[in-house]
């Protein structure tokens, strides 16, 4: 005699199986989408209705895994993307890491996508091969919207490129076979509003230009020997920027050739900047427009502070690094900021610097505008001390201010509480302000939750 209540769960995952199979193939594909890609298609052997449901997939995300055991994703393509009959491919992600052969023709992913019709194409290949250039189609192609190349690839176009769908491109650690590719890249692109790039070390690349008329937001990535000291590297090459419709910039570059700029919006926004060359007189009078503003300076750029006219800041995160006179500087940022509402700064890599004098004048900001302070890793140092007491006892609107501690490997318990009495016994020219010792500040300015800025 059979078991009763087995025979009855089996009935009921029966029921349940044919039920799900009953439903329409567009809301299959739609519960597909939610697994990974080598589980969707294990789907195929539960029965014949779901045998080419995963080939109807819009969307197919492939990549290889940690696992040291495994084998390359690219045999899984190679064997299962020929079956695969969406009619329109509307994304494909690819990333292929060192257990790809580097004999492969790893084009013809490209090429099937673009056949396709895809509108987003995310293809990182970090292979031990050399780069590869990519098919010419790719291109050319009408239906892409948003591109990303990313480590062990040649972007070579010794031909006209066109682009006319393109919004957002990234290019990360790539290279080119010359300026001149990476020119007519960047000209093949009418409507670009995105532009993001990080640089490889030997990219083949001296002057970046990027002279795109559309663009909209661009994150300028060139950081690429390390020395240890605030992210700082200090690579080669140097970024020149046309794009007169400009409002989002990032650039991280502490290259010695720096950065100009020849033509950009007058109504720049929002900007990061952390350069560790002096920037050109255009690059200084664009930035006048901003409201909120990111910067990283060292001694030989304090120029961002004392020379330009920042008349509607509103927000602001500061960063001295490796910088003698950072107090002098940040005075001189406030004294140029009239509407500036939100101060944020960072002290980890900064040291003493040389005597600073008290200063008597108060910038129109803090008697009249400054609401919120917020302080992180502060350790007390003499330049610190005199800054934030000059900050509180000066700012007649503050409505809070937030200091996270940055205390020394030997500092006990007692010598914690007594910085914190220190700070707390500081005169406040508003009386109604907070002072909050939160163990972390995390950011909640426009400008670090903007997501171009998170580098």
């Amino acid at each position: 005699m059979p078991n009763k209540a087995a025979t009855c769960q089996e009935i009921k995952e029966k029921v349940c199986e044919d039920r799900i199979s009953a439903l329409p193939d567009a809301l299959l594909v739609q519960i597909l989408l939610l697994l990974p890609i080598k589980e969707a298609v294990a789907t195929s052997i539960l029965s014949k209705p779901w045998r080419c449901i995963w080939t109807l997939m819009p969307k197919l995300v492939c990549k290889d895994t940690k696992h040291t055991n495994s084998k390359s994703v690219w045999w899984f393509l190679e064997q299962s993307l020929h079956l695969h009959k969406a009619r329109i491919l509307e994304h494909l992600e690819v990333k292929l890491g060192s257990r790809c052969p580097g004999d492969v023709d790893v084009g013809k992913l490209i090429l099937n996508a673009v056949e396709r019709y895809v509108r987003l194409l995310d293809f990182n290949l970090k292979w031990p091969a050399k780069p590869v250039s990519l098919p010419k189609t790719l291109y050319t192609c009408k239906t892409l919207k948003k591109l990303i190349l990313s480590n062990k690839i040649l972007i070579e176009l010794p031909f006209e490129a066109f682009l006319p769908s393109l919004t957002k491109l990234e290019l990360i650690n790539v290279v080119y076979k010359d300026e001149g590719s990476l020119i007519r890249l960047l000209s093949s692109c009418p409507v670009l509003k995105t532009l993001i790039v990080v640089r490889e070390k030997n990219d083949n690349v001296i002057k970046f230009t990027v002279k795109v008329p559309s663009l909209n937001s661009l994150v300028y990535v060139n950081d690429n020997d390390d020395d240890g000291v605030c992210g700082c590297g200090y690579g080669r090459g140097s970024l020149i920027i046309d794009s007169p419709q400009l409002k989002y910039l990032c650039v991280n570059d502490f290259s010695e050739d720096g950065c100009s700029i020849e033509s950009m919006s007058p109504n720049l926004t929002m900007a990061r900047v952390d350069v560790g060359s002096p920037p050109n007189e255009n690059f200084l009078t664009y930035l006048s427009s901003v409201k909120f503003l990111h910067m990283t300076w060292i001694d030989e750029t304090e120029v961002f502070c004392s020379c330009v006219n920042y008349s509607q800041l509103i927000e602001c995160i500061l960063r001295p690094c490796r910088a003698e006179y950072w107090v002098e500087s940040v005075k001189l940022l406030l004294d140029n900021s009239p509407n500036l509402k939100v101060l944020m700064i960072d002290t980890k890599d900064i040291g003493e610097s040389a005597d600073v004098p008290r200063w008597s004048d108060v910038p129109a900001c803090l008697s009249s505008q400054l609401e919120i302070l917020e302080w992180k890793k502060y350790g007390g140092t003499r330049d610190e001390k005199q800054l934030l007491e000059y900050i509180l006892a000066s700012s007649k609107c503050l409505k809070r201010a937030g200091i996270s501690m940055r205390y020394s490997k030997d500092c006990n318990d007692k010598m914690k509480k007594k910085l914190r009495k220190e700070l707390k016994a500081m005169p406040r020219a508003s009386v109604s302000s907070e002072l909050l010792f939160p163990a972390k500040i995390k950011w909640r300015s426009s400008v670090a939750q903007h997501c171009l800025f998170d580098l």
